[in-house]
């Protein structure tokens, strides 16, 4: 029997330890009910771009806009993601080597969107508090082709409507409204507590708002 020497031996187990350690995994979590996916591991430097296919077969569609600059780990919400569905994730990174750039791909990675977490529909206001302009972000799941009306509206605590944000066509996944900070006659909303209201797809979301 051949004996190897134990400084080798111990130096090959540390190195596959750390290769087993290093192979990326994918993350899902669902911070504000919105599915967020993660690329386990550590690429800063590297722009990448997070692709999305139904786990059944089907063409491969990104879920962010652009490539993204990684400042650690690559991650990405999915806002559209139906709860319930299974689908395919791909993240497809550029990695600076010096003065050139090698791409590489990570996936696919079979995942399937939480039920019990994951919520079809969303609305949230920032800043918030506030007294000024501010965003109010629509969210709704469902394929990106889907046809989908909504209706967004902010309401004081009495139930009285004070602002139509929204009524109509609504794209789905994430939808971004500026909102100037008054009410339907133009006048600055006064300070209170008030209530954004977003229906869509026969489902309401509502978000609590500060003005001061």
């Amino acid at each position: 029997m051949r004996i190897r020497p134990l400084p080798l031996i111990l130096a090959a187990t540390v190195l596959c330890a750390t290769l087993a350690f290093a192979e990326p995994r994918l993350l899902l979590e669902y911070p504000g009910g919105v599915p967020r996916v993660t690329l386990t591991g550590t690429y800063a430097g590297a722009s990448y771009t997070v692709f999305r296919a139904p786990a059944s077969g089907g063409d491969w569609a990104p879920i962010t806009l652009n490539e993204v600059l990684c400042l650690g780990a690559c991650s990405a919400p999915d806002p559209a993601a139906v709860p319930g569905a299974s689908y395919l994730y791909r993240f497809d990174l550029r990695v600076p080597e010096g003065d050139m750039v090698r791409p590489v791909s990570y996936g696919p990675f079979p995942a399937t969107i939480s039920l019990a977490l994951a919520r079809p529909i969303g609305v949230s206001v920032f800043p918030n508090p506030g007294g000024g302009p501010a965003t109010v972000e629509l969210r709704l799941a469902g394929a990106a082709g889907e046809a989908a009306r909504g209706e967004a509206a902010i309401y004081d605590l009495a139930g009285r409507r004070v602002r139509l944000l929204h009524q109509g066509a609504l794209a789905r996944g994430l939808v971004s409204l500026a909102w100037d900070g008054c009410d339907e006659r133009g006048q600055p909303l006064r300070r209170g507590v008030y209530l954004v209201r977003f229906a869509a797809d026969g489902r309401q979301a509502t978000a609590r708002i500060v003005r001061l």
